[in-house]
């Protein structure tokens, strides 16, 4: 299923895909991968820990698949884990974990076979590598794993070859701690800031992210903001599974004219607005978000405002066509900064490829359909820009 051509339609797409996408470096903003595990170049000791353990997307496909938690987070032997997930995976058609799976076999275990029970103990006695040499399959240029302030970033610094930079990450800290920890994330190579305004935020006078904004942007730092994610869902699950553990839901629509007072506050204080970038939970805001990208431009600054990756649950083929007609109609696509993963397993920057490949298709179908001119050049040079080059310009 996966070969060359996987997801990409026609000719335009095939060429788009192989000559201006597949070859290009990876940068990714925003991730939550455990530094430590990639500076100790830690090595999991079976299938399930390095494969499902850290995934909260495969814990959501198999309770919904009614798998018991005592087999998904709970404490039944890791080779019983495994198996119930082998099981789960032939009933992942249309979900982008089939996809995903079926990348991950493939392009980090040439794993070429069909990921179904009749295969499972040949997966299971395949080795296991470690973090770093599931790393080193993939064009890395740039990662930013999230850190929250307080937390020791040592582990930065003793990564070797491999480009990782910590992110400065909220996680519900005080305003105070955050500001004591900047300057000390700046001088780690932290360039990106991420703050959650989940789907009961709303704007206040005194929001402590007008401050933190201007002290980003006097930094030249990007400011990530993370909306709308419903995260009381199930007590119950949250109390078997932690914090991140795949229940959480998609939000009512976002308070959007807060979302424009928050801005305008930042851009009004003295140390003005900051670089942003916006990830919308709930699809029923991508026009929105697209639109005001328009309205906190700044002079010389190409896509000061971005609306960012197609995030979480949105992180499929129809969620990233969708979100590219958004921008494509509302903003301005050519100034577009791609994708990211937003995972924590590092088997996860198969997700870059997935991204391309559903890029070029979107762009070879508009090809074919005459809305974008048969023009190679042109439109490689705009797809390399939103995988590479606009990202590029804010590291």
């Amino acid at each position: 299923m996966i070969h060359s051509d996987f997801l990409l339609q026609n000719q335009t797409a095939q060429d788009l895909y192989h000559e201006y996408a597949e070859d290009l470096p990876i940068i990714d903003f925003h991730n939550h991968l455990p530094i430590r595990s990639i500076s100790d170049d830690q090595r999991s000791a079976n299938w399930t820990e390095i494969w499902i353990a850290n995934d909260p997307y495969k814990h959501r496909a198999m309770r919904i698949a009614g798998v018991p938690e005592d087999l998904i987070t709970g404490n039944a032997p890791a080779k019983e884990k495994f198996l119930a997930w082998i099981r789960t995976i032939p009933m992942l058609l249309g979900n982008p974990l089939d996809h995903w799976t079926r990348l991950e076999l493939l392009r980090i275990f040439d794993f070429s076979d069909v990921p179904d029970p009749d295969h499972a103990e040949e997966i299971w006695n395949r080795p296991i590598l470690s973090t770093r040499e599931i790393l080193k399959r993939f064009p890395i240029e740039y990662s930013a794993p999230c850190a929250a302030p307080g937390e020791d970033l040592t582990p930065f610094s003793q990564c070797d070859d491999l480009p990782f930079v910590p992110s400065l990450r909220d996680n519900g800290a005080a305003k105070n701690q955050i500001l004591d920890a900047i300057d000390l994330f700046h001088r780690a190579g932290c360039r990106f800031a991420d703050h959650a305004l989940d789907a009961d935020w709303h704007f206040r006078d005194d929001d402590p992210l007008i401050e933190l904004g201007g002290e980003y942007n006097k930094r030249n730092w990007t400011l990530q903001i993370h909306l709308g994610a419903l995260r009381k869902t199930s007590s119950r699950l949250r109390s078997l599974a932690g914090p991140a553990g795949g229940y959480a839901a998609i939000g009512n629509s976002i308070d959007l004219s807060g979302l424009a007072r928050l801005l305008d506050a930042m851009e009004k204080s003295p140390n003005g607005l900051p670089k942003i970038i916006l990830y919308n939970l709930n699809p029923a805001d991508n026009a929105a978000l697209a639109t005001l990208t328009g309205s906190f431009s700044e002079d010389g600054i190409r896509g000061k405002i971005q609306f960012g990756p197609a995030w979480w649950y949105n992180d499929h083929r129809i969620g990233i066509r969708n979100h590219l007609d958004c921008i494509a109609s509302y903003g301005l696509l050519s100034a577009f900064i791609g994708m990211t993963t937003d995972s924590r397993s590092p088997l996860s920057f198969v997700r870059h490829e997935y991204f391309r490949r559903v890029l070029c298709g979107w762009f070879g179908e508009k090809v074919e359909q005459g809305i974008f001119p048969d023009d190679l050049p042109t439109l490689g040079s705009i797809i390399q820009n939103i995988v590479y080059n606009n990202i590029k310009e804010k590291i």
